[in-house]
């Protein structure tokens, strides 16, 4: 099994995770909204209320869409490792994985255009 590495804005190595987990993970086509806004923004820490407002211009944020993401999304996001999800502060950090920024380059073809 491959992995990847999943590493931090100084390049060095978070944790690892495997295609199928990276698979598995984008294909929601929200949490697919999620990386991509994650994957684009200049720092590599977002505030929840940042990255719903981001997210919002992709999709109207619901409050079904705000509840999955507090409950569901980030704390998947957080388990792979491609977040850490402080949810007192409500802050968000996100390391990099090359094989992610590969994948929506794949199959979201407005991602290309963000970056």
């Amino acid at each position: 099994m491959t992995e990847y590495q999943i590493d931090d804005e100084n390049g060095i190595t978070h944790c690892t995770c495997s295609v199928d987990e990276i698979l598995r993970l984008l294909v929601d086509s929200r949490r697919r909204t999620i990386v991509s806004v994650l994957e684009t923004t200049e720092r590599n820490w977002i505030t929840l209320s940042e990255l719903v407002l981001q997210c919002s211009s992709m999709e109207a944020p619901t409050v079904d869409w705000q509840r999955e993401l507090y409950h569901v999304h980030l704390p998947l996001l957080d388990d792979l490792g491609l977040v850490d999800y402080d949810k007192h502060d409500e802050m968000i950090r996100y390391y990099q994985c090359e094989l992610v920024s590969e994948v929506l380059d794949v199959v979201d073809p407005d991602f290309q255009a963000q970056r």
